[in-house]
């Protein structure tokens, strides 16, 4: 992590706020990780007060879990979350991919199409910048509907979703994943609202499948 510059204490607190949450909804966290308040003080060069405040700024938002006596962790979902999670994600990416489908113009489907390349051409060992660049692609996918209550929805979900999805980090560039982002990019192209809305929701629901079921056999 690199020191971070500022100095004045509301420019402290808000430039680490920032950094950790960045961190965590990358991936670069592991669900249930421990967050030490010493350790990140002192690799973002600045003092432990402002990292106590971020760490319960981060616990009031449902990403960090404080534990008495064991102090901060990342916060790991249930399986019951996780379904909670999908399934609203399921209900506002394939409205908006349906509504998408009506509506996006050429240039916009281009430029959803390069994001999905630029997933390919994350470095192979960086899982967290393909999960990055993965949500990127969703997110676009969800403003290409026009629906701004949508949108500002689904941006409520994101933090959710993405630590959700930070259980399995190495699936973005999967050749399984790739075809389901191809489907959906297809449709999109042939003004096919009901076919886009279907290929999103298989897609989102194997995700949540596989999440669910390494949450259960205690894979973190």
């Amino acid at each position: 992590m690199q020191t971070l510059g500022f100095r004045r204490p509301n420019q402290v607190r808000e430039a680490v706020y920032g950094h950790l949450k960045d961190l965590l909804l990358s991936g670069r966290f592991a669900p249930g990780e421990r967050l030490s308040e010493p350790l990140l003080a002192q690799e973002l060069g600045v003092s432990r007060t402002p990292v106590r405040e971020t760490l319960m700024r981060l616990a009031e938002e449902g990403l960090v879990e404080l534990v008495p006596g064991r102090g901060a962790r990342v916060r790991i979902f249930s399986p019951e979350e996780v379904e909670e999670v999908y399934g609203v994600r399921a209900l506002l990416e394939g409205e908006a991919a349906r509504e998408a489908a009506l509506r996006a113009t050429p240039w916009e489907l281009a430029d959803l199409e390069a994001r999905l390349e630029a997933i390919d051409e994350a470095p192979p060992e960086d899982y967290p910048e393909q999960m990055r660049r993965d949500l990127e692609f969703h997110r676009a996918l969800v403003r290409l509907s026009g629906n701004k209550t949508l949108y500002r929805l689904y941006e409520d979900l994101l933090s959710s979703l993405a630590l959700v999805r930070s259980t399995l980090p190495t699936l973005s560039q999967e050749e399984a994943t790739r075809k389901e982002h191809q489907a959906i990019l297809e449709a999109l192209r042939r003004r096919d609202p009901e076919g886009a809305k279907r290929a999103v929701e298989a897609h989102v629901y194997r995700f949540r499948d596989l999440v669910a079921v390494r949450l259960r056999k205690g894979g973190i």
